[in-house]
């Protein structure tokens, strides 16, 4: 098992926060001369819910599967090295880019924030006038009577 601390997140969204190192258990097998790697790893990261800001703890889980051969003997499915050493970073990076979720909520039923005053809906209701209409929109309410049956 590999464990690594990520201390360069610049390759990361600025929400991510790493809790834990990236924990990383797999095999690296030779077949003709190309390389076949195989893993699983996990992580804890802190992320931001996307309605309301609060912080939401997720454990990342992904797999990698990459093919290397020295550089002039691969073809394109296969990555290529030279030396006696594959940097997998990239391809470690690439699995927790790709293990991220979508949308991040705090809960299913996360209610966000007010979009006049910001408050956290969650904790409570504000007082805002929350009928406001983008005066770019404004004239569309002219088109439809409540009454009448479009």
């Amino acid at each position: 098992m590999l464990t690594e601390q990520i201390n360069d997140t610049s390759d990361y969204p600025d929400v991510v926060e790493f809790l834990q190192p990236v924990k990383l258990e797999g095999t690296l097998k030779n077949e003709n001369e190309t390389f076949v790697f195989e893993a699983k790893g996990n992580t804890v990261v802190n992320l931001r819910c996307d309605r309301c800001l609060a912080p939401v703890r997720k454990e990342l889980c992904f797999e990698i599967k990459e093919r290397f051969a020295h550089t002039g003997r691969g073809n394109e499915e296969t990555e290529t090295f030279s030396g006696d050493q594959i940097d997998l970073a990239d391809f470690v990076r690439r699995g927790i880019l790709c293990a991220l979720p979508m949308k991040v909520l705090c809960s299913d039923h996360c209610k966000g924030l007010c979009p006049v005053c910001g408050k956290n809906l969650n904790e409570g209701v504000c007082e805002c006038d929350t009928t406001y209409i983008d005066p770019r929109f404004e004239s569309l309410r002219t088109l439809f009577n409540v009454d009448e049956e479009v």
